[in-house]
C-alpha cells in the first residue's frame, strides 16, 4: 500500500440501528408529487408533560450507551440537570442512577471521549463563581467526575466548551470559552490535561459567549471564531499548525468594531447553507444577526444583509439542520428577553432562492431562549429539534418531525470514527457529491452551537430530488497534516434508518 493511502486507510461500516423498505409506505404520495409541492414544516411535541420543566439552558445529543441512538442531556438553574435515555424513540430521565446529580447552575455541556475508551465523557459548565467545572468520565454508562484528577476543574462564568484534536495526535483536546476569565485551551497527554493557554495564543480576555471551531482555510487544522459580547470586537484565532494560534479577525474584517456595550455576539452555527462545498457561519447577536459567507480562499463575506437572515431579534443561539430534506440547509434561531416567557423565535427555510420564514404556529407557544439542536432520535432519516427555555415559564420541548416517511428516508446521515472506532473526530468536513445533477454540500462534525453545547453524533444531509449514487468525501486533521479519502458510489436507498459509519485513519498494519 502506498504511503497516502496508508494514511488514508478508511474502512465503510454500516451501524444498524433501524430497517425500512426501500419503497414509501403503502398510501404516501408519489414522491415526485411531494416534491411538485412546497410542504409545510410539521412538527408535534413528544412526551410533552416529561420535558415540560422550566429553567432548562444548554442542550446536547450524544449516544452515551452504546445503543445506536442518541440521548439528551438538558443542564438547568434551579432544578437538576437531566439525561435522557432514549430507548428508540421513548425517553427516560436517568441522570440519578448513572451518577449525574447536578444541582448547579449549569451553562455548557460537551461530549467527548478524551480517554479514548469508546464511549463519551461529559464535560459540565456552571454560571457561579466559586463553583469548579467537571469532567464526567463514562464508565460503560456510569459517570465519575475527574475533573481535578485531570487538571481542567477550573471554574468561571462558562460559556462554549469544546472537545477536539487541534494539535492532531489523535486524542480530544479541551477549549472553554468564559465570559469572565481568558478562554482556556487544555493540550490532552493521553492521561491529563495541559493548560497551554499562554503559549498557544489562544487566551482571548474579552466576554466571550460563543466559540465556533471549523476548518477556514482548507488546511486541515481547526481554527476558532470567537463570538463575544458587551461591544467587544470579535476574534477568529487561525491556527498555524504548530500549536500556536494568530487572530485575522480584524485583517478579514470580521471583527465588528464600534458596537455598543449592549450589542455583540452570542451563539454559533456552522453549515453550508448555499451548497458550494464549504463551511459557512452564522453567528446570532444582540443586533442585526450576521451571516458570514466562505469564499472558498479563507475570507468570509457577510450575506445576511438584505436577507431574512439579518433580523435584529436579540438572538442567542442558532442551529443548522435540513428539515424537509431538499438539500438545502434551514436555520432555527431563538431569541432572549429576560421579560418574556415565549420571546418569538424563527424558522428560515433554505432553498436556491433564498431564505424565508416558516415557523409553526404551534412553535410560537412553546419556544427557547437559549438551547437549539436539531438530531434524529428516533431514526426515520428527518432532523427533529430540543428546544430550551430558561424562564420560569418556559419549558425545554422536544420536537418530532412529521415528515411523510418516503421524504423522511430520503436522506444520509454520516458518522465520522477513528481507525479504533471511536468519535474522536470532531471538526472533521463531510462533503457529499452526486455526480447525476451535481449536487454537492458540505457538512462538519460538531465541535459546539447551539446555546455552550457540543454533541457526539453523525452529519445529517437530506437529498434533493434525483437519483444516482452519491460519494462521500472526508477532511480531517491527523499527524500535523490534512487528510482526505473518498468514498464512491453510495446508493442513498440501501441506509434507509441507518447510519453511515467512516472509520479513518492510521492503517498500522500496512508496511
Amino acid at each position: 500500500m502506498n504511503e497516502s493511502r496508508r494514511w488514508t486507510g478508511l474502512l465503510l461500516t454500516m451501524s444498524l440501528v433501524g430497517c425500512g423498505a426501500d419503497a414509501p409506505p403503502e398510501g404516501e404520495p408519489d414522491p415526485a408529487a411531494i416534491d411538485a409541492t412546497v410542504l409545510a414544516p410539521a412538527f408535534t411535541r413528544a412526551q410533552e408533560s416529561l420535558f415540560s420543566a422550566p429553567g432548562a439552558q444548554t442542550n446536547a445529543w450524544a449516544d452515551y450507551d452504546d445503543d445506536g441512538d442518541l440521548d439528551l442531556f438538558i443542564g438547568f438553574r434551579g432544578a437538576p440537570d437531566r439525561l435522557y435515555r432514549n430507548d428508540r424513540g421513548n425517553f427516560i430521565d436517568v441522570a440519578a442512577e448513572v451518577g449525574l446529580v447536578i444541582d448547579e447552575e449549569t451553562r455548557a455541556a460537551a461530549w467527548g471521549d478524551y480517554d479514548l475508551d469508546g464511549d463519551p465523557d461529559l464535560y459540565v459548565g456552571f454560571a457561579a463563581l466559586g463553583i469548579n467545572n467537571r469532567l464526567y468520565r463514562n464508565d460503560g454508562g456510569t459517570f465519575v467526575d475527574v475533573a481535578s484528577d485531570v487538571g481542567v476543574g477550573q471554574g468561571g462564568t462558562t460559556r462554549q466548551p469544546a472537545f477536539l484534536d487541534y494539535d492532531g495526535d489523535g486524542d480530544l483536546d479541551l477549549f472553554v470559552a468564559f465570559r469572565d476569565r481568558p478562554n482556556t485551551l487544555f493540550r490532552n497527554d493521553g492521561t491529563a490535561f495541559m493548560d497551554v493557554t499562554a503559549e498557544s495564543g489562544i487566551g482571548d480576555d474579552r466576554r466571550t459567549v460563543g466559540v465556533a471551531w471549523f476548518d477556514m482555510d482548507g488546511d486541515g487544522d481547526l481554527d476558532a471564531f470567537v463570538a463575544n459580547q458587551n461591544g467587544d470586537e470579535d476574534g477568529f484565532y487561525r491556527n498555524n499548525g504548530d500549536g500556536t494560534f494568530e487572530d485575522v479577525a480584524a485583517a478579514l474584517g470580521m471583527h465588528q468594531p464600534g458596537r455598543a456595550d449592549d450589542l455583540g455576539s452570542v451563539g454559533t452555527a456552522i453549515g453550508d447553507y448555499d451548497n458550494d462545498g464549504d463551511l459557512d457561519l452564522f453567528v446570532a447577536s444582540y443586533g442585526p444577526d450576521v451571516l458570514w459567507q466562505n469564499q472558498g480562499d479563507g475570507t468570509f463575506v457577510n450575506a445576511a444583509p438584505g436577507t431574512p437572515l439579518a433580523g435584529d431579534h436579540h438572538s442567542v443561539a442558532a442551529d443548522w439542520g435540513d428539515i424537509d430534506n431538499d438539500g438545502w440547509l434551514d436555520l432555527y434561531v431563538d431569541t432572549f428577553l429576560s421579560s418574556e416567557a415565549e420571546a418569538r423565535d424563527y424558522l428560515f427555510r433554505g432553498g436556491a432562492s433564498g431564505f424565508e420564514e416558516a415557523l409553526p404556529p404551534a412553535m410560537l407557544e412553546r419556544g427557547a431562549s437559549h438551547g437549539v439542536r436539531f438530531a434524529d432520535f428516533d431514526l426515520d432519516g428527518d432532523v427533529d429539534l430540543s428546544l430550551t427555555n430558561n424562564h420560569a415559564e418556559g419549558t425545554h420541548p422536544l420536537y418530532r418531525n412529521d415528515l411523510l416517511p418516503g421524504r423522511a428516508a430520503r436522506s444520509l446521515q454520516v458518522a465520522v470514527v477513528d481507525h479504533g472506532g471511536r468519535w474522536v473526530r470532531a471538526g472533521a468536513t463531510v462533503t457529499v457529491r452526486r455526480e447525476s445533477d451535481g449536487y454537492i454540500s458540505a457538512r462538519i462534525i460538531d465541535t459546539g452551537g447551539g446555546y455552550s453545547s457540543q454533541g457526539v453524533g453523525p452529519a445529517h444531509f437530506g437529498l434533493p430530488p434525483g437519483a444516482g449514487p452519491v460519494s462521500i468525501t472526508i477532511s480531517w486533521f491527523e499527524a500535523g497534516e490534512r487528510r482526505t479519502t473518498t468514498v464512491s458510489g453510495v446508493v442513498p436507498e440501501a441506509f434507509r434508518s441507518q447510519w453511515i459509519t467512516l472509520q479513518l485513519g492510521v492503517d498500522r498494519t500496512s508496511p
